[in-house]
């Protein structure tokens, strides 16, 4: 299995601030076999960092949900108010 490579954090490399996930938030974080909720990283169009997690809502259907931290987007999957998370939307990028 080839080794995988994640690019350079860019944080200060933009003529803006950045936002990043904490270190066990996202891509980063634990596996779901530890956690029991999956987690992956998506990018806006500004460079932040958007957690996703995918997980069950309250209905019990699977759904993914976007936010800042991992605690966002956990609250955002569990509420079956809208069929996905705001981060897949248009970002605030330039």
């Amino acid at each position: 299995m080839s080794e995988q490579r994640f690019l350079d954090d860019r944080v200060g490399s933009s003529d803006h601030p950045q936002h990043r996930a904490d270190d066990d938030e996202g891509y980063r974080a634990p596996s779901v076999d530890e956690t029991g909720v999956a987690q992956q990283s998506i990018f806006d169009g500004a460079g932040n960092e958007v957690v996703v997690v995918t997980t069950t809502d309250e209905d019990g259907r699977r759904k993914q949900g976007t936010g800042a931290s991992f605690e966002e987007a956990l609250a955002d999957a569990q509420d079956s108010s809208e069929p996905i998370g705001d981060g897949f939307g248009p970002g605030g990028g330039h």
